[in-house]
């Protein structure tokens, strides 16, 4: 019985330390700590805009009783660990909720490669419902243009 309530009392510390980004501050954090390509910066935004407008505590529950966690909405039934689920990124689904993305981004980067293997079709972010629907034929060079500096392959933005 005493599982429960330390169980609630460890999902709303992870919650405490949940950060909402705006999408050039989220550009901006994928360019200048993670070193990310112009390319992966603005598939990576794109996405964490429509599965979580840029939450890192964003929490949703599927039909199929799983769960998507966290700003890339990653989900516990194959990714990240649960009693129910793979890990294939061998971490917990609280990391994935952290406002230090580096969990979900190492873990989102596992499942574009994985998705990028066994579909064999070299677009590995098929795996996001959000980049079929609002990413995959948008033009993210002018979603990004209040982002990208001019004539430059650098944000700009603060």
């Amino acid at each position: 019985m005493r599982v429960l309530p330390l169980a609630l009392l460890v999902g709303l510390l992870a919650v405490s330390d949940a950060k909402v980004f705006k999408k050039c501050e989220f550009a901006r954090l994928l360019e200048t700590r993670y070193h990310l390509s112009r390319n992966d910066i603005k598939n990576w935004v794109c996405i964490a805009e429509f599965e979580s407008s840029f939450n890192t505590a964003a929490i949703n529950r599927n039909r199929n009783r799983s769960t998507d966690y966290g700003i890339f909405q990653i989900n516990n039934k194959y990714w990240c660990g649960s009693d129910y689920g793979k890990n294939v990124c061998g971490i917990p689904c609280s990391d994935l909720m952290r406002d230090d993305i580096t969990a979900s981004l190492r873990c989102a980067e596992t499942v574009r490669r994985e998705t990028e293997r066994y579909s064999g079709r070299g677009n590995g972010y098929t795996a996001w419902v959000a980049y079929n629907s609002k990413c995959k034929n948008r033009n993210l060079d002018q979603y990004m243009a209040d982002c990208w500096s001019r004539g430059s392959n650098s944000i700009f933005q603060f």
